[in-house]
């Protein structure tokens, strides 16, 4: 709205009455916007943008080309199917299952191991989202509530 130094009349009744004011003061000051010299200010910069991009493309290309090469030397176009055939079997008969067993031992470590260390902790009630141990609360959560009370900082012992 500032930056426009002659609007047509239907813009001049939008404007505020010292709005044309503010553009003058703006336009003198060089702070004004010209759109037409927009292009020539903007046109080095889009070319490099472009310049760029092509080259980016030539590096994915060059990339590319070179991942289908190495692909053709492991995978032989003559046995390829027999190839990617058991690579498949090996993908489901080994490596599928040590999947499995390794999310379930990681299942069982947090719920079962977790708990010897310290245990599974609790948003702390009252304390504006600190957390604290669940054994600790579960032990005494009367001395919990006193404390509290107290305003006494939350402390707890593993």
């Amino acid at each position: 709205m500032a930056f426009v130094l002659e609007a047509p009349a239907a813009a001049r009744k939008l404007l505020v009455p010292s709005g044309a004011a503010m553009a003058r003061t703006l336009g003198d000051a060089g702070l004004g916007f010209d759109l037409d010299g927009a292009g020539h200010f903007l046109s080095p910069l889009w070319e490099l943008i472009k310049a760029k991009a092509a080259a980016l493309a030539a590096f994915f290309t060059s990339l590319l080309a070179a991942l289908a090469k190495k692909a053709d030397e492991l995978f032989p176009p003559e046995n390829r199917s027999e190839t990617l055939g058991q690579w498949l079997r090996v993908g489901i008969t080994v490596v599928l299952p040590a999947l499995v067993l390794l999310c379930l031992a990681r299942c069982c470590w947090r719920c079962c191991c977790a708990r010897a260390r310290g245990g599974r902790t609790m948003a702390a009630p009252g304390r504006r989202g600190a957390r604290m141990p669940r054994g600790a609360f579960e032990a005494n959560p009367r001395g919990y509530f006193r404390d509290l009370r107290a305003n006494k900082p939350l402390v707890f012992v593993h």
